[in-house]
């Protein structure tokens, strides 16, 4: 679903047809990305239901067009302090429209970070090539061989090792994460799953949180121990740059 296109205050004064996926932006932060002022624009709709998802409300796309309209009229008068846009969800790549919204924030000369599963390698690998995007955070959320249990979804295996392997080759910045859910990342399988990012410029655990899950089951686990993370950061820091955050 789409509204009128709406009138882009950008050097090329281009109108874009509106996404209907926007749930939510804010207007600045500097913690999506580190070093820079960043608008955030959160996307609906996932392929995955991940149970410890903490954007649960994100997972099923839903129209709200009226969002789009307002964020790019933001952009388009606050773009001179505005360091770049962080794109979230949910999963953005599920969006169709999200090639036509990086190349309007192309217009406005606003770099781009892109928070994705790595479900969609093909249009991570256009997107690097056409320069849309500057920085990517991708989820590694458990060992590959993992992952057809965890997904369901068909090849997800050789979609993550090829987003992975995408990233690696890439000279565009970039970071591997994975949410450290007990039942579906060991303590131990984070040095293997390491080992499969050297090469990459940098590796971030993250602690689970069980105060808001997609399923409630998720809500009664207990995370994994700090002390554990942040010796298995420092074993995986033996392979590639790790940190941990929320531990």
């Amino acid at each position: 679903m789409t509204t009128q296109p709406a009138t882009l205050a950008s050097p090329l004064h281009t109108p874009v047809r509106a996404s209907a996926r926007v749930a939510a932006w804010l207007p600045a932060s500097m913690l999506d990305w580190p070093g820079r002022v960043a608008a955030t624009l959160f996307l609906t709709g996932c392929q995955l239901s991940c149970p410890y998802c903490h954007n649960p409300e994100l997972v099923n796309a839903q129209d709200n067009p009226g969002e789009w309209d307002r964020f790019v009229a933001y952009l388009g008068h606050r773009r001179a302090w505005i360091d770049g846009v962080v794109i979230t969800g949910g999963e953005p790549t599920t969006d169709p429209n999200l090639e036509r919204l990086l190349e309007v924030f192309a217009r406005l000369e606003l770099p781009v970070k892109l928070d994705t599963n790595g479900m969609r390698p093909d249009l991570l690998v256009k997107f690097i090539k056409r320069g849309l995007v500057s920085y990517v955070a991708l989820d590694v959320k458990t060992l590959p061989e993992r992952y057809g249990t965890l997904t369901r979804l068909p090849e997800a295996e050789r979609r993550i090792r090829e987003s992975i392997n995408a990233l690696k080759r890439s000279s565009i910045d970039h970071e591997f994460r994975t949410t450290c859910y007990p039942g579906l990342v060991a303590v131990d399988h984070l040095p293997q799953i390491a080992d499969l990012l050297v090469g990459g410029r940098l590796y971030a655990l993250q602690q689970f949180r069980s105060d808001r899950t997609l399923h409630e089951d998720a809500t009664r686990r207990e995370p994994h121990a700090s002390t554990a993370l942040i010796a298995a950061a420092e074993a995986c820091s033996q392979v590639i740059p790790t940190i941990t955050r929320g531990v």
